[in-house]
This record gives C-alpha cells, sequence and structure tokens, in this order.
C-alpha cells in the first residue's frame, strides 16, 4: 500500500503542497482499475454504491454534486443517456429538506452576490456548476460504466447517499486497493481522470466539451494538449 500521496514534493527535505489543477490529479488507467477492484473488496451494499460512483465519475465524467443528486429520471434508457437538468430540488437533507452540500454553496452564492437573497439562493439548489453543465452524457460510452448504471438503478431508485457519504465510499474503496493512497483518490480527481481518459483516445474537443459540460473551450484544449497518446497517435500517422 502506498504511504505518500501524489500530491506532495519533497524540495530540499522538506514535503510541500505544490499548486496543481484538477487534471493533474487524474488517475493513471491502471490506478483507475485498481480502484475499482478495491470496490471488489467491500461489503455488497457498499460494492455496488462505491463502483457507480468510480464509473460514472472515473469514466463518464459526472461531479460529485451531479451523482450525489442523481435519480432515475435522468436515466433516458431508450437513448442510453444520463440527462443532467438545469435545476433538481433537493429533499436529501433531514426531514427531506436541503443537503448539507446544496445549503453551503447557497450561503456562498449568497454572500458572494448582494443581489441575491439566502432565500432565493437556497430555492434554486439543487443545480449544476454552469449552465452548460446541463447536459447529457451517454453512458454507454463505456461498456462497464453502462452496467454499473443499470445495476445501481436496478437496486435504487436514486443515489442513495449525501456528498460526504460519497466520499467516504472512494476512501474505502482506496483503501482496499493494493497500491493506492486515499489521499490521491478524489471525485475532482475522477472527473479529471474521464476526461483523460476520452481525449488521450482521440475525442474531439467540441465533444468533449459537451460531455463534460465545461463553459469554455480551453478547459477541453487543455487536456486534449497533455495527451500524450494524441501526440503518439499524430506521430505515427505522419507520411515521411
Amino acid at each position: 500500500m502506498a504511504t505518500n500521496g501524489r500530491r506532495q514534493q519533497v524540495t530540499g527535505g522538506t514535503t510541500a503542497n505544490a499548486t496543481h489543477h484538477s487534471k493533474e490529479d487524474a488517475l493513471s488507467d491502471r490506478e483507475f482499475e485498481l480502484l475499482v477492484e478495491g470496490t471488489y473488496e467491500m461489503g455488497d451494499y457498499y460494492a455496488l454504491e462505491a463502483r457507480f460512483v468510480c464509473l460514472v465519475a472515473g469514466r463518464l465524467g459526472l461531479r460529485a454534486g451531479e451523482i450525489v443528486h442523481m435519480t432515475e429520471e435522468w436515466i433516458d434508457w431508450r437513448r442510453r443517456m444520463i440527462v443532467i437538468p438545469a435545476h433538481e430540488p433537493c429533499g436529501k437533507g433531514r426531514d427531506g429538506g436541503l443537503c448539507g452540500y446544496c445549503r453551503q454553496l447557497a450561503e456562498q452564492r449568497a454572500e458572494h452576490n448582494a443581489d441575491v437573497s439566502i432565500d432565493e439562493a437556497l430555492a434554486e439548489r439543487w443545480t449544476p456548476k454552469t449552465k452548460a453543465a446541463a447536459r447529457e452524457v451517454p453512458f454507454d460510452a463505456h461498456p462497464r460504466a453502462e452496467l454499473v448504471v443499470e445495476a445501481y438503478f436496478d437496486r435504487f431508485h436514486a443515489f442513495q447517499t449525501s456528498k460526504t457519504g460519497l466520499n467516504r465510499r472512494l476512501n474505502r474503496a482506496a483503501e482496499k486497493a493494493d497500491g493506492l493512497c486515499p489521499d490521491d483518490v478524489r471525485p475532482h480527481g475522477l472527473r479529471a481522470t474521464a476526461a483523460t481518459y476520452f481525449a488521450s483516445r482521440g475525442l474531439d474537443v467540441i465533444a468533449l466539451q459537451s460531455m463534460f459540460g465545461w463553459a469554455n473551450l480551453s478547459t477541453a484544449r487543455n487536456y486534449l494538449a497533455r495527451s500524450g497518446e494524441n501526440t503518439a497517435r499524430a506521430i505515427r500517422d505522419v507520411r515521411l
């Protein structure tokens, strides 16, 4: 089992945290497979939930907030799409109220926007991170992701736990995975893992932006530019 996180850098005998972007937290294909294998070492109930999180985040690129608020109504079974809405009333908190995650985001929005009251901000929840994040994601884009979506919603009507619970599932799967440090496995890193996966396999910039719901095309370009597989493919295609 690894003991040191990849985020740590040692300089002059001391350990320091370096400034980095989400894409730098992406797992390699091997690390991701180890994480998924770790879910099979968990109990049956938690194994399915952890595997669902791993594959929906790490191969389909959904954000943690999207996963937490997902219900079967988001699934278009005929078209094999996860349809992320522009608004979904949150009832995951105590007595059917807002969850702690939504309440925190609402408070932040009201605090940083003078023209938005706290009541207005609370009424907005849940909403995706940006307007572009209300999108359709093909869940048959990866075979194992498709199977786990089917298995999960065959058993449950909606995602069963909170954002805190989601983090716990990932942490437990990483602990069970041989060679992974739990500190290196986070929802935003799994989303970056999915983006890296599709960028390395030649998904074009517009499709990549659409699938991941980025507001700026430059984010998709950044993943494509950093893809060694794309570079290797281009070099091999050159005819001298």
